[in-house]
C-alpha cells in the first residue's frame, strides 16, 4: 500500500514539474507601421506554434511561434510583393521564416512579460513582449503586442517617410494536447 501511494505521489509530483502543452488553434499575427503620414496595416497566415505554459510554472514555460514571410498581406498586392522580394525589406527568397522563441517568462500582476530572441532576416534580438493568458478549462488564449524598431532588423534601411517603429500584435486561441 504504501508503495502505490508513493508512486502516486511520485506521478503527481512530476506532473507539477512540467507546464502544459497547449495547441494553437486559430492565430493571427498583425502589425501596424507608419508610411508617409499613413498606417500601414498587414498580416502574416502561416503561423505555428509550440507553447509549453503553467502559469503556475513559469520557469518550466517555454513559447515558440514562427510565421511564414511568404503570407504578409497589407491589402496591396503590389506592397505585398516588395515586402517579399525587396532584398531591403524581409526578402522571403533568403530569409522565408520569422521565428521568436522565449528566453524568460515572469509574471506581471495579471498578466505576463515574455522575453524573446526574434529573428528576422537572419539577424536575432532579445524583445519584451507583455501578454495575457486567459484559460476555461480545455481551451486558452494568448495575446501580446510590441513595439520593435525595423531597423534593428534591416528591414527597409533608410526608406523616405517609413517610421522605424513598428507594432506587432499576436493573438493566439489554443486547446491543451
Amino acid at each position: 500500500m504504501k508503495r502505490i501511494l508513493s508512486i502516486i505521489f511520485l506521478v503527481g509530483l512530476a506532473n507539477t514539474c512540467f507546464a502544459q502543452t497547449w495547441k494553437a488553434t486559430t492565430a493571427t499575427v498583425t502589425f501596424k507601421i507608419k508610411m508617409l503620414g499613413s498606417t500601414v496595416d498587414g498580416s502574416f497566415k502561416g503561423f505555428s506554434g509550440k507553447f509549453l505554459f503553467d502559469p503556475n510554472n513559469l520557469k518550466n514555460s517555454s513559447l515558440s511561434a514562427s510565421v511564414d514571410v511568404n503570407t504578409v498581406f497589407t491589402d496591396n498586392s503590389l506592397r505585398d510583393r516588395h515586402l517579399k522580394e525587396k532584398e531591403y525589406l524581409f526578402n522571403a527568397g533568403k530569409y522565408p521564416v520569422l521565428k521568436m522563441t522565449s528566453t524568460n517568462i515572469e509574471k506581471d500582476g495579471n498578466n505576463y512579460i515574455g522575453y524573446f530572441d526574434l529573428t528576422m532576416k537572419g539577424i536575432t534580438k532579445n524583445i519584451k513582449l507583455p501578454f495575457s493568458f486567459k484559460q476555461d478549462g480545455e481551451k486558452a488564449s494568448f495575446q501580446g503586442s510590441a513595439l520593435i524598431n525595423r531597423k534593428d532588423w534591416s528591414v527597409g534601411g533608410s526608406t523616405l517617410g517609413m517610421s522605424s517603429d513598428v507594432t506587432f500584435t499576436i493573438a493566439v486561441n489554443a486547446i491543451k494536447e
